[in-house]
Parts: structure tokens; sequence; C-alpha cells
């Protein structure tokens, strides 16, 4: 069982690699826009995890239930993690300063509500 665990989560890093390769390749080679290139790169992870999540599945049902949940919630924990890695670092990568300015704007505004919240809670 070790192995088709090892073999799954291998099976979701290059999945995850795959996707990041070719929002690089694409965006710096082709003319398509950066959020097209997420969207193809999302449905590629989608497919390939909901393949990967079925082979899962086919495997473990007649020999464990518990398997076949453990994989499904690693599956779906894994899936969620990858997405917003892969979106975060390719608009990091290719959008950095407006990520930047995105990210001090919202860390001003919530110290802005935080010392609000405490002054109101204070008094």
């Amino acid at each position: 069982m070790f192995i088709a665990y090892s073999l799954y989560i291998v099976t979701f890093i290059v999945t995850f690699l795959v996707s990041y390769y070719y929002i690089n390749y694409a965006t710096v080679t082709t003319t398509i826009r950066l959020h097209i290139n997420i969207v193809v790169a999302s449905v590629m992870q989608l497919s390939i995890y909901s393949l990967s999540i079925f082979g899962w599945f086919l495997y473990t049902f007649p020999n464990s239930e518990s398997h076949v949940f453990i994989g499904l919630q690693l599956g779906y924990c894994f899936f969620l993690i990858s997405e917003v890695c892969l979106i975060g670092l390719a608009l990091y990568k290719f959008k950095r300063t407006e990520m930047i300015h995105l990210a001090k704007h919202t860390w001003r505004i919530c110290k802005k509500n935080y010392l609000k919240i405490y002054k109101s809670i204070r008094s």
C-alpha cells in the first residue's frame, strides 16, 4: 500500500509541475494572455487529478474502504493546495508589481481595521 500512496502523491506533484511549466512556456512564447493560460493549466490539473482519483478508487475499493476515503481527502487537499500555489506563483512571476501593491494595500486595510476593532474593544 505504501507504493500505491507514493505513486498517488508523485502523480499530483508531477501534475503541478507540468501545469506550472505549461504556464511559463505559453506565457513566454505565445501571445495568449496570462489568465487564459491559468484556466487551461487548471483544467489540465483538474482532469489529471480526476483520473488519478478514479484510478485510486478502482485500486483501493476492493481492498479497504478506509483507504478510499483517505485517498479522496488526500486528493482533494492536494488539488486545492496546488491550485492556490499555481495561481499564486503565476501571478507573482508575471504580475509581480501589481501583486506586491495589492498585498501592501491589503495589509494596510487589515492593520487599520484591526486598530479600529482594538480601540472599540478597549473602550
